[in-house]
């Protein structure tokens, strides 16, 4: 993008100011695209949780008032929905200089696909087959060390809308915007439908010879659908809430303060275009959803305060534009990238070898293991522990580490580990810090006297071992 005239950023960084909104929230209701406003409206439906093939699916309804079923809410385009939903904006002429246009291209005669149209951004599977992944994983590598400018450049909108290399370094980026429409007090209807073929292929002797299957299968014959989920009459309002989480954006570094600025500048500008831009009234067949009115916004503060938000008064368009430029985001050459299943191999098979060289290098799921670690760890000269890159207390460290950022360790486990950490430095005492560290395994017994322990003790219990 070429430079442009010097801007006013003034009232956009009162946004990004440290005592500034925490965040930017917003309201809109909106109707259906029809007449009558109790028209028929088919929310998205999702898998049964059964998982049984032949199970109906569901609409996601949750019931507020147990005592009055009538009292529910109907979700109509869900979190994820709405962020794919507003990326592609950035793919329009009015947008498009705003970040990088990569794009891939999967199979010959068909377009290539755009970075704006993949479910998980950056962390897609699309990428993994091109030159692009090791680019990628050395942002994602950036961003969990503290500098998420890598990322911006190469896709920004992986920042404002979020997403998780799940599959690769596992590293999370939590979004800026979250958006979702709700419908509240609906009936959820049924419908059926019955196709008839124009003739009786089986009685009037139609059917090819050797047909496998049932003559349904190939449209050959009668196929009824009964009382299938048939969209929901909506008696209550139907409502967008979003908002823009600024404490996170203002969490976005770079490696100094020029470049933290212009990054934070610039993912705010695309935030705003998408948190405030006109949003596809089209969600799905049979649910097309109009604004009932202006949105209405506010800021609010740590403090508890809170005050109107005027989008409309603000150069947004602008403000993203210039913000583009200070950061200096370039339009990627060679476009689109050529996709290599061998490439998506290998990046497939290096990314299992090192989830398996952790799982051995942090396999600890229970006390008695980490009590294990703890015993091996033997002070040095000094009364000191090592603490070299190979030395037992960094890899103990690195464990204890590991535990505490990992959702599938255990409560007890965890709290363990944060008890740990303080007494995992190489300074002297080593020894009594062991021994101190060894005691947090002990069982907690509750003082008894002797008689009491002896009366409490089982009759089996005092039986020798056999």
């Amino acid at each position: 993008m070429s430079e442009s005239p010097a801007f006013d950023y003034s009232a956009f960084d009162k946004l990004l100011a440290p005592n500034g909104p925490v965040v930017l929230v917003g309201q809109q209701f909106l109707r259906p695209a029809a007449i009558s406003s109790d028209d028929i409206v088919f929310p998205p439906s999702y898998a049964t949780p059964s998982e049984k093939k032949d199970d109906q699916s569901v609409y996601n309804i949750d019931v507020l008032d147990p005592s009055d079923p009538s009292k529910n809410v109907c979700v109509l385009d869900s979190i994820p929905s709405q962020a794919n939903r507003m990326e592609p904006l950035f793919g329009l002429p009015a947008y498009s200089p705003l970040v990088p246009q990569y794009s891939v291209k999967l199979l010959e005669g068909a377009p290539p696909v755009s970075i704006l149209h993949v479910g998980h951004r950056l962390a897609d599977a699309v990428f993994r087959g091109t030159q692009l992944r090791e680019a990628i994983v050395e942002a994602f590598k950036s961003y969990a060390r503290g500098n998420a400018v890598p990322m911006a450049a190469i896709g920004a909108t992986s920042l404002v809308f979020g997403v998780w290399d799940s599959r690769g370094t596992g590293i999370k980026v939590p979004r800026l915007i979250s958006s979702i429409v709700r419908a509240f007090n609906v009936i959820q209807l049924k419908r059926s439908a019955q196709y008839s073929p124009p003739i009786k292929y089986e009685q009037e002797g139609l059917l090819p010879p050797g047909l496998t299957g049932m003559p349904a299968d190939h449209g050959l014959a009668d196929v009824p659908s009964t009382h299938k989920i048939g969209g929901v009459q909506i008696n209550g309002d139907i409502r967008r809430d979003c908002s823009l989480n600024l404490s996170v954006l203002r969490a976005l570094k770079g490696e100094n303060e020029l470049q933290t600025e212009r990054l934070q500048r610039y993912v705010l500008g695309l935030a705003l275009i998408a948190l405030t831009s006109t949003q596809e009234s089209n969600l799905r067949q049979g649910c097309q959803l109009l604004p009932k009115g202006k949105s209405s916004w506010k800021q609010l503060f740590a403090t508890g305060d809170e005050s109107d938000w005027i989008p409309d008064s603000l150069r947004i368009a602008e403000f993203a534009a210039a913000a583009a430029v200070a950061f200096g985001v370039a339009q990627p050459p060679n476009q689109p990238l050529l996709f290599d299943k061998n490439l998506l191999k290998s990046s497939i098979d290096a990314d299992a070898k090192k989830k398996a060289d952790k799982k051995r290098a942090t396999d600890v799921e229970t006390l008695e293991d980490l009590r294990k670690l703890v015993n091996e760890l033997e002070p040095v000269t000094g009364d000191k522990f090592s603490e070299s890159k190979t030395s037992k207390l960094t890899k103990l460290r690195g464990i204890v580490a590991s535990i505490q950022q990992n959702d599938g360790s255990t409560a007890e486990l965890k709290a363990i580990a944060d008890k740990l950490l303080p007494f995992l430095i190489a300074e002297a005492g080593a020894a009594e810090r062991k021994a101190t560290m060894l005691s947090l395994f002990l069982p907690s017994v509750p003082p008894q006297s002797a008689a009491s322990s002896v009366e409490g003790t089982s009759e089996a219990t005092l039986e020798p071992a056999e």
